[in-house]
């Protein structure tokens, strides 16, 4: 007997899902395994993508030490406000705001590039179907998710705007301005604030919300190696951050934008 994903569709020919046992099949004979922790691998690239397991490590490590709790807790507050009965996180890496936004969700989804991010988030969250793919190629029908959330990862705007529902909320966070100011103050000689978040044409901004928190922050490197710094920054800069042995206050900053789909000029 199949068991029906009303979801989920094949990345190869865009045929409907279904799971039999632990493999996704599609009609067209495209079978996809599930792995021994749940997560199902539907990317089409040969080599591994995303973060790797040091980065997944010290990402979580400095995520379960709660400095990013606060914006979890607004995020999980615009989840209550619309329970979803489908819920997709983009970029989900390790699971960690997805596992706390999936509570509130009748289905959820987590979808990203890293295998090992992936197979982390699958390991401490069995309630949601995690997937490795591209953000850029979902795998999800046309108008098939209620609240799609984007944290710090780039937007796929026409895909975002063909999977959600007509009603449904692309609910995305960017850093704000001032975010890890002191942090790129130790990297490099001249700082340069985070520009505006990008303006989605094939949206209509629902609402903005900007919070901020200071923090005194202990684990410098584990925070480096979860940002773009970590590969941009002059060694000279990396080493003073290395030298840092009573912690550092720093800046937290992010921008929450609700969006819904705009249907002008659209066929």
């Amino acid at each position: 007997m199949l068991e029906y994903n009303n979801s989920m569709i094949c990345p190869k020919c865009s045929a409907e899902l279904v799971l039999e046992g632990r493999t996704f099949k599609c009609l067209n004979g495209h079978c996809f395994d599930r792995a021994k922790q749940g997560y199902v691998n539907l990317s089409m690239k040969q080599k591994a993508s995303g973060d790797n397991k040091e980065m997944v490590k010290a990402r979580s490590r400095f995520l379960e030490k709660g400095y990013y709790g606060f914006l979890r807790d607004e995020l999980e507050k615009l989840m209550k406000e619309n329970h979803p009965q489908v819920y997709l996180d983009l970029g989900c890496g390790q699971g960690w705001y997805t596992k706390k936004l999936a509570e509130h969700a009748d289905q959820s989804y987590g979808i990203d590039l890293s295998k090992e991010a992936v197979h982390y988030a699958a390991a401490h969250d069995k309630k949601t179907q995690y997937i490795v793919g591209s953000i850029f190629h979902l795998p999800f029908k046309d108008d098939s998710v209620d609240v799609m959330t984007s944290v710090f990862t780039p937007i796929p705007e026409q895909e975002a705007w063909r999977v959600l529902k007509k009603d449904g909320l692309l609910i995305t966070v960017s850093p704000d301005a001032g975010h890890h100011r002191q942090l790129k103050e130790v990297l490099y000689e001249q700082v340069r604030l985070n520009d505006a978040p990008p303006v989605l044409e094939s949206f209509e901004k629902v609402d903005e919300i900007h919070l901020s928190k200071t923090e005194h922050v202990m684990e410098l490197m584990d925070l480096l190696e979860m940002t773009p710094y970590r590969y941009k920054s002059p060694r000279k800069g990396i080493e003073a951050l290395e030298a840092i042995q009573d912690g550092l206050d720093v800046d937290f900053q992010f921008v929450i934008q609700i969006w819904r789909k705009k249907y002008e000029n659209k066929d």
